[in-house]
Parts: C-alpha cells; sequence; structure tokens
C-alpha cells in the first residue's frame, strides 16, 4: 500500500496528544485539577480507614501528589513520549493522555472544532478496545456535528479483550450507521472455522464461513494435569501434531506459534524470568515492559547488543560506525576541526570498548550491571539519569522501588536480556493471546494455564466448568455486566481463530474429565480430537 499525505494515520495516544499538546496552560490546569481531587479521595480514605499496607500506600501517594503539586507551577512545558516509558516532574503518563484528550474533545468547544476541521473523516480500528472514554466523546460530538464528522469503526466485539474498552458498543452504535458484516473467513481451514463459531455461538450467535477451496485441517485438544512438566508436555504436542497431521514444520520451534497468557510465562520458558520478573511488579513499567522500550533494557538491546555482535564476528567497520552514532567520546563536534586532540579521543574510545569487551573474555558471561558500570566508568556511552542511580551502590537498599527492581532485574546475565529481546522484537516462538490480534501462522498452540498465568482477569478453568462461578460472576450476569467467564471466551476465540492449517490447544487443568465433557458438549471439539496426557 502506497503512503497518501491525505491520510495520517497514528496511535490513538499519539493522536491525542498532538490535538492537545500545544495547550500547555489547560493541561496544567486539568492536572492541577487531577490531582487535587486524587489527594482529596485518598485523604477520604486514610481518615476512614486502619492501620494497614494499604494505608501505607496511601500515605506514600499522598506525599507523591504533594510533591508533584508543588512543582506544577515550575514546568514551562509537558512532555510526553508515546512510544515508551514516561519519567520526570514534567512528564505525562498514558493514561493521563487519554483521560484528558477525551475530556477536552467532550468538553471543550475549541477543540472539538479543531478536531472536526482537522479530521472531518475519522477511522478507528480495534475500535472494540478503544478507551471508552474517548468512544463516548466522539461519538457525542458526531451526534452533535452529523453534517461535518464522519466517524468509522472497525473491529470485532468478540475481540473486545481488555477492561477498559467500552462495554456492548455493538448496542451503542445509532441504528441509522451502516454494519457491514465479515462473513468469509479467509485465513483458516475449514474445522478450525467450526471451532471459532462453536465458540462465539455462547457470545453473539455470528457465523463466519470458510472459502470453498479451503483445505479440512486439524485441531486436537490435548488434556494436562496442572502439576505437570510443561516444557516436556509440549514438546510432546509437537511430535504428535507432526504425526498426527502429517507436517514435520510441527517440529521445529520456529515455523509454530505457541500463544500463552502472560508474559512471564514466555519468560519462564525461554529463559530470561530474572532479568523480566522484578521489572514485572512495577506497574508503572507494564507498557515499556511489554514492547521493550524500557530505556534501561533498550540501551542494552540496541546499543550494547549489535556492538558486542560485531566484535564477536570481527566486524570492525561496524563496531566504528555504532561509536560514532553514539558515543560522545567520538562526537561529530570534537572532529570538526583537525587538532591534536582528535588521535587522544580515538584512543580514548578504544580502551573503553576493548574494556567493554573484555568482560567476555574467556567465555565469560557478564551481567547487565557489569556492562553498565563499564559504560559509565568509561564513559563510552551517555546513560540516563536513573541508569546512574541504578549503578550507585547497586548492593545498597534503596526506597525507590524503581530503582530496587532495576538493580535485581539488571543482575541478571546478558543472555537473559537477548533472549528477552528475542521475544519482544517477536523473534521467538511465543506470543500472548492478547498481543496477536490480527496476525495469523499455519501452526498455532493455544497454551491455557489458569495456574501458571496468576491473572484474575480471565479464567479458563471457569470456562471449562473445572471451576464454580463467584458469587461476584452471577452479580454481573444477572446486571448484563461483563463477566470473567465472557472475557475469557472472547480471548479463546481470538487465540484460536490466529491458526490456518492446524491447532492444538493445551490444556492444564486440576479436572481433566471436566474439561473433556464441557469441550464436548459445547461442540468446540469431538472426542476423536481430545488427547488427555
Amino acid at each position: 500500500m502506497q503512503y497518501k499525505s491525505i491520510f495520517a494515520v497514528s496511535t490513538i495516544h499519539s493522536f491525542l496528544w498532538e490535538l492537545i499538546k500545544n495547550y500547555q496552560l489547560d493541561i496544567k490546569e486539568w492536572i492541577r485539577a487531577e490531582i487535587m481531587s486524587d489527594i482529596a479521595d485518598l485523604e477520604d480514605k486514610q481518615s476512614r480507614g486502619r492501620a494497614s499496607a494499604a494505608q501505607i500506600e496511601r500515605a506514600e501517594r499522598i506525599e507523591k501528589n504533594k510533591a508533584r503539586l508543588a512543582k506544577l507551577n515550575t514546568i514551562k512545558r509537558f512532555s510526553y513520549n508515546p512510544n515508551g516509558e514516561n519519567f520526570g516532574h514534567d512528564s505525562l503518563n498514558h493514561a493521563e493522555v487519554i483521560k484528558m484528550g477525551s475530556n477536552f474533545i467532550a468538553k471543550n468547544e475549541t477543540m472539538q472544532k479543531i478536531l472536526v476541521s482537522k479530521y472531518p473523516i475519522l477511522l478507528i480500528d480495534e475500535s472494540q478496545d478503544t478507551k471508552k472514554e474517548l468512544i463516548d466523546a466522539l461519538l457525542t460530538l458526531h451526534e452533535n456535528d452529523k453534517s461535518s464528522f464522519i466517524i468509522g469503526m472497525f473491529g470485532d466485539t468478540m475481540q473486545k479483550i481488555y477492561m477498559d474498552g467500552k462495554d456492548n458498543l455493538a448496542v451503542c452504535i445509532p441504528d441509522n450507521w451502516v454494519k457491514p458484516t465479515k462473513v468469509m473467513n479467509h485465513r483458516s481451514a475449514t474445522r478450525i472455522v467450526d471451532v471459532a463459531n462453536s465458540i462465539r455461538k455462547t457470545i453473539d450467535g455470528q457465523r463466519q464461513r470458510p472459502r470453498s477451496d479451503a483445505e479440512r485441517g486439524t485441531v486436537r485438544l490435548f488434556i494436562v494435569d496442572s502439576s505437570a512438566n510443561k516444557p516436556s508436555i509440549e514438546h510432546t504436542v509437537a511430535k504428535i501434531m507432526a504425526d498426527e497431521t502429517g507436517d514435520s514444520e510441527w517440529l521445529k520451534s520456529s515455523e509454530c506459534k505457541s500463544l500463552i497468557l502472560e508474559h512471564h510465562m514466555a519468560a519462564t520458558r525461554l529463559g530470561f524470568f530474572n532479568l523480566y520478573s522484578p521489572l514485572n511488579e512495577i506497574k508503572s513499567f507494564d507498557n515499556a515492559l511489554r514492547d521493550g522500550t524500557l530505556p534501561e533494557l533498550s540501551f542494552l538491546a540496541n546499543t550494547i547488543r549489535p556492538l558486542i555482535k560485531a566484535h564477536h564476528d570481527n566486524q570492525d567497520f561496524e563496531i566504528s560506525k555504532i561509536l560514532r552514532q553514539s558515543s560522545p567520546l567520538l562526537d561529530k563536534r570534537a572532529f570538526a576541526v583537525k587538532n591534536e586532540k582528535q588521535s587522544e579521543l580515538i584512543v580514548t574510545a578504544e580502551k573503553a570498548v576493548n574494556t567493554l569487551f573484555s568482560l567476555w573474555n574467556k567465555n565469560k558471561v557478564p551481567s547487565c550491571i557489569d556492562i553498565l558500570q563499564s559504560v559509565y566508568k568509561s564513559g563510552l556511552f551517555k546513560l540516563t539519569d536513573r541508569m546512574e542511580e541504578t549503578l550507585v551502590n547497586p548492593t545498597k537498599e534503596s526506597s525507590d522501588e524503581k530503582i530496587s527492581a532495576l538493580r535485581n532485574a539488571l543482575a541478571a546475565p546478558f543472555t537473559q536480556l537477548e533472549l528477552y529481546d528475542d521475544y519482544v522484537s517477536r523473534n521467538t516462538q511465543f506470543a500472548t493471546h492478547q498481543g496477536i490480534k490480527g496476525l495469523e501462522f499455519p501452526r498455532v498452540v493455544v497454551i491455557i494455564d489458569d495456574a501458571e498465568s496468576r491473572g484474575f482477569l480471565f479464567s479458563y478453568e471457569k470456562l471449562f466448568g473445572a471451576s464454580p462461578k463467584t458469587d461476584t460472576d452471577l452479580r454481573n450476569e444477572r446486571e448484563g455486566k461483563d463477566t470473567s467467564i465472557a472475557r475469557t471466551t472472547r480471548l479463546f476465540y481470538v487465540a484460536c481463530t490466529r491458526a490456518q492449517k492446524s491447532l492444538a490447544v493445551i490444556a492444564y487443568t486440576r479436572d481433566q474429565n471436566t474439561v473433556k465433557e464441557t469441550a464436548m458438549s459445547n461442540g468446540w471439539f469431538m472426542e476423536n480430537e481430545i488427547r488427555p496426557l
């Protein structure tokens, strides 16, 4: 598809930031009101709460809010990076930009006029998972200005898997909108389309049909006790699928896609758990950790890793190229005028990079923090303030939970960073159920394991009848609200429909018999497709 300048394409976060970024006074006052509201709410809860860990946490949040409020007047301009972590007292976080942008669109007449004049036609992909506040604001804007503002919403309500999307979006769309449906499934084999339809019938009853020239395809459900050796089981499943499909590509991990519920499940299987686990405990790291943009890790992955690879491959030109691009020791300005200091700079840079390379001497594998210490001492590359703080007394306890988490994570060997980088770059067999919407693979393994996922938003044990519904589930059902079973059904649908030719579902469970009975009674799998292991 060719680029056309008439179309502006961006993420929701980038779109909203572009709209609001020049309204700095409005941003400041909105942030001030939000902070004061949050403080008031926390103080009210503190006054009614008892001594507990929650009370201590609230007290810390109150102090952080007050500190931010005190610094607010010193901020001349707010900054925001839609593609990474935002830290610093003048930075806005992702949630603030979404909430603020949606609020401005809903309530600020000037912002509404700017939006309509700049984007008279607005198309939203994955609308079922777009923030509910933004959807509400845009629907209201369209209702008030139908002649000038057109919205197109692309998506499938069956693929709504995030909590912050708008519930019952299909019901909220005005009746006079055109509502085309996709009936033909061009992706999957006939049997996989059948499975998808049988999963979907409990939600909205919509059905798709396969292409007339689609192959039959293969689906299997493997039911396994939760205590089993999971890497061994998953290796066995690959061999069985290869035998029963006659497709030897199942034996190559690079040719199969294994879908897991949580990133830490991939960290365990691929071997970067020590690096990942401490960072996974810090909620503000979530987005950056998942997409590889956490500054400490992205520096190691995008600067140090290529440098070390070039060294091991004896690529001196590539080493020089990386240093010229990134090292302050070889700053272009220092070489703009010829003088005797140039040779000194080259010698200094050469010594610094050789000191770094020596960490790998005699087949040693340095820790990530050893590498950063070497870079910090030599000045080979510029480090962020937080990286430098992490390196100061790395064995000393820090009151900053982010610094403590980073120190624990960066104690892991560099090989774990490489494995993590491969994973977030999608160069491994693993991906999450949530992260592969819109993608397709010839061979798919869907791994369902509530015990290992440690989540609460989804429950495959409930979906397959191995665990009872909770009082909350029953109350939500009565009130017409979303339930964990409905969410899990949609997620199961998304994961299974990624397969083109063959699909293997591995259900780790504490009740194998019930899982089998449920799978058959719901029409998801036939008895000859089910393999207890």
